[in-house]
């Protein structure tokens, strides 16, 4: 994909958990439980917990925690234009990473912590996938297929666990449109966003912290 761009490593005060659409994008931060929001899980596998509000110092964030489970805690439909407001940018820092995970491997492919947007209906769905992971190198991507080819992921590795040293947070940035252009030859007029926890393929734990995401403009060129 290669179209991730690091901003900076942060550490600041965040707004009130809310979501907000402003004329120049949108933002949800996790200070509450976020309306239209609700985990879901996998058939027969342990569900990963998410929780809004936790106080971790800085802010009031969301926080996830998976011990060999899985799950996504995902929005309803967003008024997001990715055409107006291509770039996600997000706020995140990963605690505890699923030992030995790797993307790269069905096997072993967990995270602490991803973030996906997505696309389409019940039958057919495409995603962009920027993940926090253990053992794949930063930079590397990949596709993914799940729940019987229904779901079709193109993936990047943002962060692995050289960047859990020093335990800090990340404001990170994508240009999501671009992305879906080259990866499924359309920019999507609806889109959701999901946050995903998973260690369950590991059987190990895994830990991190999400202040908000949000969608806005490109810079200029």
């Amino acid at each position: 994909m290669k179209t991730l761009k690091t901003v900076a490593m942060v550490s600041i005060f965040g707004l009130a958990a809310a979501q907000i659409t402003f004329a120049q994008g949108w933002r949800q931060s996790f200070g509450t439980m976020p309306r239209d929001w609700e985990t879901q899980g996998k058939p027969g596998v342990a569900k990963a917990a998410f929780t809004c509000g936790f106080e971790d110092g800085t802010n009031r964030v969301l926080r996830m925690t998976s011990d060999k489970a899985s799950s996504t805690f995902k929005s309803g439909k967003l008024s997001v234009d990715l055409t107006k407001t291509p770039v996600m940018r997000w706020r995140w820092k990963a605690v505890a990473l699923p030992e030995g995970a790797d993307g790269r491997k069905t096997d072993r492919d967990d995270q602490a912590i991803g973030l996906y947007v997505s696309a389409g209906g019940m039958f057919s769905q495409q995603s962009v996938a920027l993940r926090w992971e253990t053992d794949t190198p930063k930079g590397t991507e990949g596709r993914a297929k799940y729940a019987a080819g229904v779901v079709s992921i193109c993936w990047e590795c943002v962060r692995n666990k050289s960047d859990l040293a020093t335990n800090g947070w990340y404001v990170d940035e994508a240009n999501v449109a671009d992305i879906f252009k080259k990866a499924f030859g359309e920019i999507p007029s609806r889109i959701g966003v999901g946050v995903s926890c998973n260690s369950q393929y590991t059987g190990t734990k895994a830990e991190a912290l999400l202040d908000w995401v949000e969608f806005v403009p490109a810079s200029p060129k």
